[in-house]
């Protein structure tokens, strides 16, 4: 009577584990199957006219790009500003390229676990014209891990870098390979375009440096030949000069500067291919600090450092002059 009760036993225990892996397989397999994404955005990016960024490093300052007549701009509060060349592009890449490697959660329970609570996470939607979400992504933490074996891409000395995101109406947590909130971590400044000065140092023929008192004077290309005032100049200190005219950004943006006094020093750039511009420098109240501004991009002034950006431009004539 024992063998045969316990036999019994066993044959209904059995069953149960039997139904339990049919449930399992019918399903909690399926659901999760249904909720992992192979990709966690995608969208016509000719369709995007506003990008929203919301990330932790603006202390709740929405960052928003605009498109305007196929023109980007970032705005934030009233401040609207060309943008940086590539950005834009750099966040749809970004964006379309995250591809989930893991489902990390199932439920909103653990979202304060990888940081991706509305108050942790950093979050982006994307927007066409007529104000429709195309796409709305929460970007939380990072991990670091040692990984089995060197991983290409984002990990090195072992190491495995994965970041998580989840949709903003999903609650699905998704692990992703790389340092996805490193690229929307940045500050309001660093998404504007710092270009101060852009040319070609061939086009350029003639640069007058206006300074107080009777200091100032010319830098002159004359038959091949550069010269200073009336004295020949050194053709190593020009070369290198002209090579900081080519391209030079700014570095602290002054908003809200506006000069009541006439700049202290100038430089007028002239040149063949219609080359010309200028650039003014005004004294910001200390004899190590200045601001500065370029009329190709007449709108935005850039605060320097005597031994900064002014060092760079404003040269006395002796150091032009034929040692």
């Amino acid at each position: 009577m024992s063998d045969r009760f316990n036999n019994k036993r066993l044959l209904y225990l059995l069953s149960g584990l039997i139904a339990i892996l049919i449930l399992t397989v019918v399903i909690k397999i399926p659901k999760e199957k249904a909720t992992f994404k192979s990709s966690i955005a995608d969208f016509d990016t000719a369709a995007v006219s506003k990008i929203v960024l919301n990330n932790r490093i603006s202390n709740g300052n929405t960052v928003e790009f605009n498109r305007s007549n196929n023109k980007w701009t970032v705005q934030q509060g009233k401040i609207v500003s060309a943008i940086q060349e590539g950005a834009v592009e750099n966040i749809f890449d970004e964006v379309l390229n995250i591809k989930p490697q893991s489902l990390a959660a199932i439920n909103k329970s653990r979202w304060n676990e990888f940081d991706l609570t509305d108050s942790l996470a950093t979050r982006i939607k994307f927007l066409n014209s007529k104000g429709k979400i195309l796409a709305d992504i929460m970007i939380g933490k990072l991990d670091f891990k040692q990984a089995d074996k060197p991983i290409r891409g984002y990990s090195g000395n072992n190491v495995q870098i994965t970041s998580y995101v989840r949709l903003y109406n999903g609650k699905e947590v998704y692990a992703v390979d790389g340092l996805i909130p490193f690229s929307f971590n940045i500050k309001f400044d660093d998404w504007r375009d710092k270009t101060f000065i852009h040319s070609k140092k061939t086009d350029i023929t003639n640069i007058r440096f206006i300074y107080p008192a009777d200091s100032s004077y010319n830098l002159i290309k004359k038959d091949s030949v550069w010269y200073a005032g009336n004295l020949k100049s050194d053709s190593s200190s020009v070369a290198d000069y002209l090579n900081s005219l080519v391209l030079m950004y700014g570095q602290e943006i002054k908003d809200g500067f506006k000069p009541v006094l006439n700049p202290v020093y100038q430089l007028l750039i002239e040149g063949i291919n219609s080359l010309k511009f200028s650039i003014k420098c005004y004294e910001e109240g200390s004899a190590d600090e200045y601001i500065l501004n370029s009329s190709l991009n007449p709108e935005v002034y850039y605060a320097s450092k005597k031994n900064g950006i002014f060092n760079q431009l404003f040269k006395p004539q002796s150091h032009f002059v034929k040692k």
